[in-house]
């Protein structure tokens, strides 16, 4: 049985903001949260945030002169341990996620990146194995959803393009190997992605910005099905966590599509805030 949340869940718009139309950091909801919820759900949340962090190191290791990402886990004086061999021998590791911890000790060692996008690859990889072994369904399915969108994407581009894909492509399965190989319109994967018809109409949008958000909001749709049934859980925190980088997102692409999809976030938390029938049938009360 996993934690409830009863009054965080309820109280998500009011951790988030001052007034309905101003959006509070997913930075300060992850501060929020660290005193909200229990220590190993706190873990799956931080995990969420993995990717930033992922952004800072690669960042630091090839010394690109790019802003600081403030939503990643860890400090900058703590990831600038990791930028050298000399420095990472003595750093402190111990609390670093085992994936990158070994992408540190592979980059250090003897194992050499060509550049920036090898070592990303490789680390988003790792990281993708991670979560799949997690003890968690959500984060499962997360990472499995997001693994599969990301190289359907890249083999869709690569294919109209007709420029190389194979070495892009995050992972090694059925659907990678279906994606290097096959030549139909749906790479023959119509039974392992059950949505790729829909996806590969998303690609067909024209309008670049048009079609990032017809892919955001198929990621929101997605997360809306994968906690149906999750009322006061940790699922439902995490999903909110990931609608809220959506939404940050779109609010330095878009400010006003970001402000309409902050809004429809703030509607979906409170429509959510019903107890199910079955809980009011079976407790006799909302």
């Amino acid at each position: 049985m996993g934690n409830n949340y009863y009054a965080l869940v309820a109280g998500l718009p009011d951790i988030l903001l001052e007034d309905k139309k101003i959006v509070h950091s997913s930075a300060e909801l992850r501060e929020s949260l660290r005193e909200e919820v229990q220590p190993a759900d706190f873990k799956l949340v931080e995990l969420l945030y993995m990717p930033f962090d992922h952004q800072n190191l690669l960042n630091l290791l090839f010394k690109k002169e790019e802003e600081w990402e403030p939503r990643g886990n860890f400090s900058r004086d703590h990831m600038e341990q990791f930028q050298d061999r000399k420095n990472y021998e003595v750093a402190d590791t111990e609390n670093l996620p085992v994936y990158f911890a070994d992408f540190l000790e592979a980059f250090h060692g003897e194992e050499s990146f060509e550049n920036y996008y090898a070592a990303e690859q490789e680390l988003t990889h790792a990281y993708y194995r991670f979560l799949a072994e997690r003890p968690n369904a959500f984060i499962q399915e997360v990472a499995r959803y997001q693994s599969v969108l990301g190289n359907v994407m890249v083999a869709l581009n690569g294919r109209k393009h007709e420029v190389p894909y194979d070495n892009n492509l995050v992972g090694d399965d059925e659907i990678t190997a279906a994606l290097k190989k096959s030549r139909t319109r749906d790479f023959g994967l119509s039974n392992e992605v059950s949505d790729i018809e829909h996806l590969i109409q998303i690609f067909e949008t024209d309008h670049l910005l048009d079609r990032e958000l017809k892919l955001d909001r198929h990621k929101w749709e997605f997360l809306d099905e994968i906690t149906f049934f999750n009322y006061f859980t940790i699922e439902k925190v995490l999903a909110f966590v990931l609608k809220l980088f959506i939404v940050e997102r779109w609010m330095e692409l878009d400010h006003e599509k970001g402000k309409e999809m902050f809004n429809q976030l703030l509607n979906d938390l409170e429509a959510g805030f019903q107890f199910p029938e079955e809980f009011t049938l079976a407790y006799g009360k909302k």
